[in-house]
């Protein structure tokens, strides 16, 4: 009888819970609008597609607001592991599988308005005194790759902009999506900088990282593309962002395509 009621709860419990399945630990960042913490509670234009996700597949992992550098950290170590937002690179898609788009910007060098920096070429930058990046951001690694030595990384983007509006950086590199928003966090206004040269178009996505089960991405490209299809993205999307256009398809890129 205890041997039959033993496996009676063991057929239970696999039914319940599948073989396999692991909770996923989600990570995001500080980089308002599309993403940010409210007393300690994660908000923000990719924080609500993200939740809209999990409602729709039922799942209820919480999502933590860290460091950039950290949520990389985690990402590159640990299977099971969700990351947004990420730009796409082709390094990135050797490293991780991505789905989205979540929205798209472009990455520009920022400079306080007369300063008197021209910049028509990327290698003009490299004569600025010092460059604003977050740490461990694409930024940093885009310009790093271009052989830039004059970079002033900071744990976030918003200490960036305090140095920028502070003269203590000639540039600063940020998505044109999230600069107003963290200008008007460090007291300033956009009106008050110029974007004096685009770097790159920068496509965000949400990153899986290596050993995240297929199915479990599969999941949640469904469902983004779910509400993508009935409108739902469109409205958080211009609830964040209303003078921007969404980016309406979906698509999964890097490991395991």
């Amino acid at each position: 009888m205890k041997f039959v009621t033993g496996t009676l709860l063991t057929i239970f419990l696999c039914s319940t819970f599948p073989l396999g399945a692991q909770p996923l630990n989600i990570y995001t960042e500080e980089w308002s609008p599309i993403s940010f913490s409210i007393e300690g509670k994660p908000a923000g234009l990719a924080v609500q597609v993200v939740e809209e996700i999990q409602q729709r597949i039922k799942n209820s992992d919480p999502i933590r607001v860290v460091p950039w550098a950290r949520g990389w950290k985690m990402l590159t170590e640990q299977p099971n592991t969700v990351l947004f937002t990420m730009t796409r690179t082709a390094e990135r898609e050797q490293m991780f599988t991505m789905i989205g788009p979540v929205a798209v910007g472009t990455t520009n060098f920022y400079a306080l308005k007369n300063s008197g920096i021209k910049i028509t070429t990327l290698d003009d930058a490299k004569t600025a005194m010092a460059i604003g990046v977050y740490r461990a951001s694409v930024e940093e690694q885009l310009l790093i790759e271009h052989g830039f030595s004059n970079l002033a990384a900071s744990s976030t983007p918003l200490l960036s902009a305090k140095q920028l509006m502070k003269h203590r950086i000639d540039l600063w590199c940020n998505a044109n999506l999230t600069a107003p928003s963290i200008l008007a966090d460090a007291g300033a206004s956009i009106d008050e900088v110029e974007s004096l040269y685009t770097i790159s178009a920068n496509h965000l996505y949400i990153a899986f990282s290596k050993g995240t089960p297929n199915d479990v991405i599969e999941q949640w490209k469904t469902s983004l593309a779910a509400i993508k299809a009935d409108g739902t993205f469109k409205a958080i999307y211009h609830a964040w962002l209303p003078k921007d256009v969404p980016p309406m398809q979906t698509e999964r890129i890097g490991l395991g395509n």
